[in-house]
């Protein structure tokens, strides 16, 4: 059986508009266009994926509380386990946490719970065994919890706060954790972040605790950079196979920029340990480096 293409017709005022607005050739605005791209703004973004885009991060559902139960345990000098998972995505953003919230000021540890002998996620019988370890007075849980309403139960029993930070779907009644960051919460009115993994909440969260710590003139915060995180972001973003469209396209192509100069040794112990020669893309992290992690 023959196959048969049919080329779209090109819309030349519609290619016309965009060659002038952003200053592109004929043949790339139509391929902008035959991919939705329709608005000069929209355009500019997409050839564009500035960092300086990145929307607040407060407007993800639930943030500021979020935000502010952290404070909390900072000022009172409490114990934050990072409750992560196992897969690429869970791993990148419990290193951006562990490593950014450890540096400044709060007391951190981290559980990931064994594959084989706990399961996924906030399991019942891993939070037991993590209460039973590290002795948390908040747990934060990412790439996770959403649905783990028996466990969030169990671990506010204990008299310990539960905040969730993950992009999975979110049952009715949702669990009871002090705070449920999740863009998956959005209404129709409010700001789209459905598209971010985990790693992209991650580092929207620090962003937000970056932000919130300025704000209050918490001196460790104002020279904090938040930008040699995002070769983890770009790690998990795209190993999580989540779209590139918007903020996800806004971290993957910066955060591809990190990865390439990392200075972290386990990654380039791993980069090395692929065999990967020259610039490392989306190829590389999505079949080479993600699935050694």
């Amino acid at each position: 059986m023959r196959s048969i293409w049919e080329i779209a017709e090109p819309d030349e005022t519609a290619v016309a508009d965009i060659v002038k607005s952003a200053r592109v050739p004929p043949l790339l605005a139509q391929c902008l266009l035959n991919r939705g791209f329709t608005e000069p703004n929209a355009v500019d973004v997409f050839l564009h994926p500035k960092l300086a885009r990145l929307s607040d991060p407060f407007l993800l559902p639930n943030m500021q509380a979020g935000v502010e139960r952290l404070f909390k345990a900072r000022d009172a000098g409490e114990r934050v386990v990072i409750f992560g998972d196992y897969d690429v995505d869970g791993v990148t953003s419990c290193t951006i946490l562990n490593e950014s919230l450890g540096a400044l000021g709060w007391q951190t540890a981290t559980y990931l719970p064994h594959r084989m002998d706990e399961g996924y996620g906030l399991s019942l019988e891993a939070t037991q065994k993590c209460l039973a370890e590290l002795k948390p007075q908040l747990v934060l849980a990412v790439d996770c919890g959403s649905t783990n309403i028996e466990s969030i139960d169990w671990i506010n029993e204990q008299n310990v706060d539960v905040l969730v930070l993950d992009h999975h779907q979110v049952p009715q009644p949702a669990p009871a954790a002090c705070a449920l960051i999740n863009p998956q919460l959005a209404t129709e009115d409010e700001p789209d972040f459905r598209e971010l993994c985990s790693a992209g909440l991650a580092f929207k969260l620090l962003h937000a605790i970056v932000k919130e710590g300025r704000a209050q003139g918490i001196s460790e915060m104002e020279s904090y950079d938040v930008r040699p995180f995002l070769d983890l972001v770009a790690l998990g973003t795209i190993a999580d196979l989540v779209p590139l469209v918007r903020e996800n396209r806004i971290l993957a192509v910066n955060g591809l920029k990190q990865l390439n100069a990392t200075n972290r040794l386990g990654l380039r112990a791993l980069i090395e340990a692929a065999r990967i020669q020259g610039a490392i893309g989306g190829f590389e992290v999505g079949f080479q480096l993600g699935p050694r992690l």
